[in-house]
């Protein structure tokens, strides 16, 4: 399996607890205690041959497009597993940089087994709990803010965010500390749960603090927990714009496939273009 569980149920009461309270009886234990579920797609290598740059701010690097030279919107896109550079990652943001400046932040460092152009897993890797656990919010929120700093600096006004499986994490909490910038984000097969078992916080609480509406795109093998109906959706709904948050269902998809799906699959390229242009259309509302 591409990611595998950090613990099993016989390993922790307290944690066999937590996921029937977070998660429901419906969803296994072994399978929510980790990042990707079960049968996830695996790394797929970048072969687009992107129109950015790479740039540091405050000590990082992000890679960053933009049509215009004074753009006033911003998407921020917040990488999964195999980070900054991986499947059609920059692919996808040189796509929106026709409309709007796009940063992706390089965030996963320090990198397991190599990484991935400097960032994450490397291609061989499975994924690995341990490794991940390093980058609860408290450390990723100075690279958020300083990608934030770097639209600001270009005249940025609007912000929105992307997060692909565990960016799902970043993304909602650099919502949740910037109401005045931050009007809209997407989460394409999402990975919130880490909150709870990776960060030894919880998710439901994280749902409830965003700022500002989401549109939810899960994959038919994502956790029913990510669902339009159960305890995180009430979360997410009891949020400042709740009542604006959209689900957009993919069922025959599977997780990861927006940039790690294979395109000549009929059935993927069709879904990784609706779930795009879902996200374009959510967006545009409030950039």
């Amino acid at each position: 399996p591409i990611c595998r569980p950090m613990f099993r149920p016989s390993s922790s009461q307290r944690l066999l607890k937590l996921a029937n309270s977070v998660c429901g009886a419906f969803d296994s234990p072994r399978a929510i205690m980790t990042c990707c579920p079960p049968g996830s797609l695996p790394y797929l290598e970048a072969t687009h041959s992107a129109t950015g740059s790479v740039v540091t701010q405050n000590g990082f690097e992000f890679y960053i497009n933009k049509a215009s030279e004074k753009p006033t919107s911003a998407i921020i896109m917040c990488p999964d597993i195999w980070g900054w550079n991986g499947g059609r990652l920059r692919a996808i943001a040189d796509s929106f940089a026709t409309s709007y400046m796009v940063v992706i932040p390089k965030y996963l460092n320090p990198v397991f087994e190599g990484g991935t152009d400097g960032d994450a897993m490397a291609p061989t890797s499975q994924f690995n709990m341990d490794w991940l656990k390093q980058f609860p919010w408290s450390v990723q929120k100075p690279k958020l803010d300083a990608a934030i700093t770097l639209c600001k600096d270009s005249g940025i006004t609007k912000i929105g965010v992307f997060g692909f499986c565990y960016g799902g994490h970043p993304a909602c909490w650099a919502s949740s500390e910037n109401a005045d910038l931050i009007t809209c984000g997407v989460v394409f097969h999402p990975s919130m749960q880490l909150e709870t078992f990776a960060y030894g916080g919880n998710m439901l609480d994280l749902m409830k603090s965003v700022k500002c509406p989401f549109l939810i795109a899960p994959a038919g093998n994502d956790l029913p927990m990510f669902a339009e109906e159960g305890e995180f959706a009430s979360a997410l709904k009891a949020s400042a714009k709740g009542d604006e948050c959209v689900w957009k269902a993919y069922p025959d998809m599977t997780h990861g496939w927006t940039c790690r799906g294979d395109l000549a699959d009929e059935k993927v390229k069709r879904d990784t273009e609706a779930v795009m242009k879902d996200a374009s259309e959510f967006i545009k509302k409030y950039l």
